[in-house]
């Protein structure tokens, strides 16, 4: 069989598979790597492929995948949103085609190149031939000015290179590649964003279908509420772009240990957050949850502390961080409008944490904790103080409360 039968036949048996693959949501790094390797060992030629698709992240333009023959696992690239401080992608021919506003790239290595890339040199010392690359660009009907889309370049090693009808038989195959990877990558785009805005397990469930209103089931959870001293004076002091850059910085500090210790923010309430760490149904998991939130806790006035240190330093007003923990069950689902649903936790239990944090002011503490987070928590620290039994707002009764000090401990 020669290299026309071999590309022609794998091409068009490849369509085929792509359309299933892309139907069962394969992500674009599996769409990549299966495609790749079912080319090759059909007999294709081909060293070396490059898979670049833009991404919706605020620091990174979008990500690419570069399959090499020979070579188990995929690598991967991020770009940065402002390609003009990348030093190789302006040299490189993804630049020239975009400054010349093509879609069709080709370059035989085997004799002179013009214009001559630096890259080239690399890919002869592979052994590669013969150059093409494809931009399949998005229709952006709004914003004409955006040239995104899934561009795509293939180095291969025969001595003479592909022929033209090779070629166009491989773009053909390349266009439904980009339409299941562009699939792909709105979805994991999607689940991204989902994650980013309403966290990561909200926005799974949102994406897995659950979205009826009034839908909610019952957790048992550590309640993390927590919220700026002294933002509201602070607000009427800045003009609003110093406000939203002060606020995010803070609210980075209050947030990160959470995600890093595997909880779930729910809300940015403004200048305060909710969070969660799901507890399962035994003791021993219950306590493992209360470490956690100790543990974010402390990493949060830790952050808090280094942020004021920096902000005294230059001169700028500073804020101080006050933190409740709690223990109960909350409902955790979807609620709204028709038109518009918040997924969220509510229920007692989150009002009542809300209630704690209110009373730090008024003890002249940072950090409280309610009765039933001191009986499980107690067995994983021993510098929880009793401040007495206190009314909190709404609530009927008195509630015992616990305060932990902001230094001189060790990690939970």
């Amino acid at each position: 069989m020669n290299v026309r039968d071999t590309t022609s036949g794998a091409a068009t048996e490849a369509k085929g598979w792509l359309v299933k693959r892309g139907l069962a949501g394969d992500s674009v790094e599996q769409l990549v790597a299966a495609l790749c390797q079912r080319l090759s060992a059909a007999g294709l030629p081909l060293l070396r492929a490059f898979v670049g698709l833009q991404t919706l992240h605020p620091l990174y333009g979008g990500h690419a995948y570069i399959w090499r023959r020979g070579v188990t696992e995929l690598s991967t690239e991020f770009y940065l949103r402002q390609r003009d401080h990348n030093a190789d992608y302006l040299a490189s021919p993804f630049q020239y085609m975009r400054e010349n506003q093509m879609l069709r790239f080709r370059q035989n290595l085997e004799g002179t190149a013009e214009p001559d890339f630096a890259i080239y040199q690399t890919f002869r010392d592979e052994g590669g031939t013969d150059y093409f690359i494809r931009l399949f660009p998005f229709d952006h009907a709004q914003q004409p000015e955006r040239q995104d889309g899934v561009l795509i370049s293939l180095l291969f090693d025969r001595p003479g290179g592909m022929t033209e009808d090779q070629i166009a038989e491989l773009e053909a195959l390349l266009e439904v590649f980009a339409l299941a990877a562009r699939s792909a990558a709105n979805y994991a785009t999607a689940v991204n964003v989902l994650g980013t805005y309403l966290g990561r397990d909200a926005g799974q469930r949102v994406m897995d279908g659950d979205i009826d209103r009034g839908t909610a089931s019952s957790m048992r959870a550590v309640i993390y509420y927590a919220d700026l001293r002294g933002f509201t004076p602070l607000a009427e002091q800045l003009p609003g772009p110093a406000l939203l850059r002060t606020l995010d910085d803070y609210l980075d500090a209050m947030a990160r240990g959470v995600l890093q210790r595997g909880g779930e923010v729910l809300k940015f309430l403004g200048d305060g957050v909710l969070a969660v760490f799901e507890i399962a149904d035994d003791d021993r998991e219950c306590q493992i949850a209360c470490r956690q939130g100790i543990a974010a806790g402390r990493d949060a006035f830790a952050a808090i502390q280094a942020l004021n240190a920096e902000r005294e330093a230059a001169r700028q007003p500073t804020m101080e961080l006050d933190l409740a923990l709690h223990i109960g069950d909350v409902l955790y689902g979807n609620v709204g409008a028709e038109g518009r649903l918040d997924f969220t936790v509510i229920g007692p239990a989150v009002n009542e944490a809300s209630r704690i944090e209110a009373m730090c002011g008024k003890l002249d503490r940072n950090w409280l904790v309610s009765e039933v987070f001191y009986e499980s928590a107690r067995h994983c620290t021993d510098q929880l103080e009793a401040m007495g039994r206190h009314p909190l707002r709404g609530l009927t009764g008195r509630r015992a409360l616990y305060s932990l000090p902001l230094s001189g401990q060790t990690a939970a």
